[in-house]
């Protein structure tokens, strides 16, 4: 089976006018993601920030709770985050670790919105079973277009009602249990 990896992207994401921006990192995303993550058999959790001082403080947080003894469970999660500084890097790792670049998909409540080619979640489900795939999630109000337009496709938008609005930590857990969830 092919690997599942996702990010967690703080830029170019866009701000509440839609201009391009750096996101501050929120601490509850390392270890609440991470848990996810390692609850959806996610094979690796980046953390991708440009800025080194979020880095850091990503850093911290992981560590903190890998060297914890007292919650091993949590330790396990937290073990599966990387910290980097740009998607460059990740695809880089990736490609090596599997010998074959990932397939890229984003993630976006705007999906419905844009041009861009996009994927039911059946297909999804059967992509990421025969090749490695990246996910991106986004923060602030989302990724750019321009970061939307590179990858090879886009997830459906979540979607129960009229109000659009999920934390990102809510988003990655229905996104991972909406491709992964069934799986035995």
């Amino acid at each position: 089976m092919a690997g599942l990896y996702i990010a967690l992207l703080h830029f170019p994401m866009r701000n509440r006018e839609g201009k391009v921006t750096v996101t501050a990192l929120t601490s509850l995303d390392v270890p609440d993601i991470a848990r996810t993550a390692r609850t959806y058999n996610v094979k690796r959790f980046y953390i991708v920030h440009p800025v080194e001082s979020q880095r850091r403080i990503a850093a911290r947080l992981r560590d903190f709770w890998v060297m914890e003894e007292e919650l091993p469970t949590r330790r396990e999660a937290l073990e599966l985050v990387a910290i980097r500084e740009d998607l460059e890097e990740v695809f880089g790792e990736i490609a090596k670790e599997e010998g074959e670049e990932p397939v890229v998909l984003g993630t976006t409540a705007r999906a419905h919105l844009l041009p861009y080619p996009k994927l039911s979640w059946e297909e999804a489900r059967r992509l990421i079973q025969e090749q490695p795939t990246l996910v991106l999630f986004g923060t602030g109000h989302g990724m750019s277009d321009e970061l939307l337009a590179a990858c090879d496709a886009l997830l459906p938008a979540v979607r129960a009602s009229g109000y659009n609005h999920l934390s990102v930590r809510a988003a990655v857990a229905i996104i991972l249990d909406r491709l992964k969830g069934e799986e035995p």
